[in-house]
């Protein structure tokens, strides 16, 4: 049996099947995007891309996806309460 081959949920570019979602390569930028924004909270996109050395492209559409993910979360909250 061949290997599953899926696409990163963030960049689109084919990867090995594993835990995660996203491939090595956008984790990382994440893991930086992430770090950056906790010690510097109140930044501009134009200001994490310059210090952490990703596109303001990909700043975006991280940030797209984490509110995909927010949005998705509290829709399963609304469900528990009722």
């Amino acid at each position: 049996m061949g290997e599953f081959i899926r696409n990163c949920r963030l960049c689109k570019k084919q990867m090995e099947s594993g835990p995660f979602m996203m491939c090595t390569t956008c984790l990382v930028e994440s893991d930086r995007i992430r770090s950056f924004i906790v010690k510097n909270p109140h930044v501009s996109i134009e200001e994490i891309s310059l210090a952490t050395n990703v596109s303001v492209e990909k700043v975006e559409q991280m940030i797209d996806l984490g509110d995909k993910r927010e949005e998705s979360q509290q829709k399963n909250n609304l469900y528990t309460l009722f």
